[in-house]
């Protein structure tokens, strides 16, 4: 039997999780995998007497961490940046493996932190989708592909807020409110619903399945709050569901990555991914299209994912194959990043507009001045006022800058009151042209 000493930096609840996952299930996990969990040590700022620490030493550093002796592997579930990154390189220096959860300390100094030094020491795997293991799909199930696109609910608290407001009929504010006294939103919920949660797990999602750096500042980042009930509605009406979703797209080496609400057709699965919870859709050339999905956040389903990085460090070769590639390919990448004003995809647009004849001829022949034809179109009242109404668009596929342009034209009609909601729509099933 090979014991594994733990050294856990922070005692929130996914902390909280793998110290029940280790009380409850330790036992198993030592007869399935031969190795047994012991926590020698726990570091947070905040002393929590409630939660048994199966007889680990207690401090408030976490300096004491990489520096104890006793300790193989340090789990870091504090969050943040600055002080998660330093516990990590000092750590890796010390010749001490980590396991982190931290999603925001990978996709900012990712490539700082994987080196030919540390391959092989540095796991994420609760990083990204919670309890999906999507981390070891790309990096060993599925390394036998090059993959065409993948495409996640990544965010379950977007995913939650998006769900009420199609199920129950709320406004983003209530939908947001009932998340936050459900705890699936923060009292803060600016880092979720602006989407930058969503970004950090797809830059590691782009670096895993690409060889790129982990460059977040060149993801493209839209969050949800300009979605309305009135969007949700509309979507339904002409056969979508509204999600919120990561998107890696490969089209001959050029790589899309952005981060946005979409429109999703009703009858693919990703639409049917409902409340909190979360799923990556995964193209690859030998392995088709595949659906993972799962909890993906909450302290027991993000702890399950630090244990199965735990279990691999007792495990896996001194250099795992997957590890090596993550360094090698990242200084090999051929794969270009372009940029969003060349993404093609179709898009709906809501104009609220005066209900004047004649405004409907001018819509159109702007869209056609940009060579962008119409797929579908309502009109309904507004709900503001009887002199208004909102006219829905969905069109072909067009280049964002084209988009982009043709709606600051209908923009500046004299005849429509607001700015207008454009929201791209995503097909899985089918390349866009």
């Amino acid at each position: 039997m090979k014991e594994l000493r733990l050294g856990i930096a922070g005692l929130g609840v996914v902390a909280q999780g793998l110290l029940s996952i280790i009380q409850n299930n330790g036992q198993l996990i030592a007869q399935r995998t031969g190795t047994w969990l012991k926590v020698v040590r726990v570091a947070s700022r905040t002393e929590k007497p409630e939660v048994d620490l199966l007889g680990a030493s207690f401090s408030k550093s976490v300096d004491e961490l990489w520096k104890d002796p006793d300790v193989d592997v340090i789990v870091e579930l504090m969050g943040g940046v600055d002080t998660a990154r330093d516990l990590i390189v000092n750590s890796l220096n010390k010749g001490k493996k980590v396991a982190t959860a931290n999603k925001a300390v990978i996709a900012l100094h990712g490539d700082e932190l994987i080196n030919d030094e540390t391959t092989g020491r540095l796991k994420f795997e609760a990083s990204v989708a919670g309890a999906i293991p999507i981390i070891q799909m790309l990096q060993k199930a599925l390394v036998a592909n090059q993959f065409a696109q993948i495409v996640g609910i990544i965010n379950g608290t977007c995913n939650y807020i998006l769900t009420a407001m199609q199920e129950k009929s709320l406004s983003f504010d209530s939908a947001l409110q009932k998340a936050q006294e459900l705890g699936f939103a923060e009292a803060d919920p600016s880092f979720d619903i602006d989407g930058i949660d969503a970004a950090h797990k797809l830059t590691i999602l782009l670096s895993l399945a690409f060889g790129r750096p982990f460059d977040f500042e060149k993801i493209y980042v839209e969050g949800i709050t300009s979605i309305s009930e009135e969007d949700i509605r509309y979507a339904e009406e002409l056969g979508y569901q509204i999600k919120h979703v990561g998107i890696i797209k490969n089209e001959g080496q050029l790589l899309e990555a952005r981060v946005h609400p979409a429109l999703i057709p009703k009858e693919q699965l990703l639409a049917s991914v409902l409340n909190e919870q979360n799923a990556v859709h995964v193209k690859g050339d030998s392995s088709g299209d595949m659906l993972f999905s799962g909890p993906g956040a909450g302290s027991l389903p993000t702890a399950s994912a630090v244990v199965s990085d735990l279990v691999a460090f007792a495990t896996d070769d001194e250099k795992p194959i997957g590890e090596t590639n993550i360094v090698e390919s990242i200084n090999e990448s051929s794969y270009e990043l372009v940029s969003m004003d060349r993404v093609c995809v179709p898009h709906y647009l809501r104009i609220l507009t005066e209900d004047k004849p004649g405004i409907m001829a001018k819509i159109t022949s702007i869209l056609s001045e940009f060579d962008i034809s119409i797929e579908a179109v309502i009109q309904k009242g507004s709900g503001i006022s009887l002199s208004h109404v909102s006219v829905v668009i969905l069109s072909n596929a067009v280049r964002e800058s084209v988009m982009r342009e043709a709606v600051a034209n209908i923009e500046n009609l004299s005849e429509v009151s607001q700015g207008i909601v454009d929201i791209r729509i995503e097909n899985m099933s089918q390349k866009e042209s």
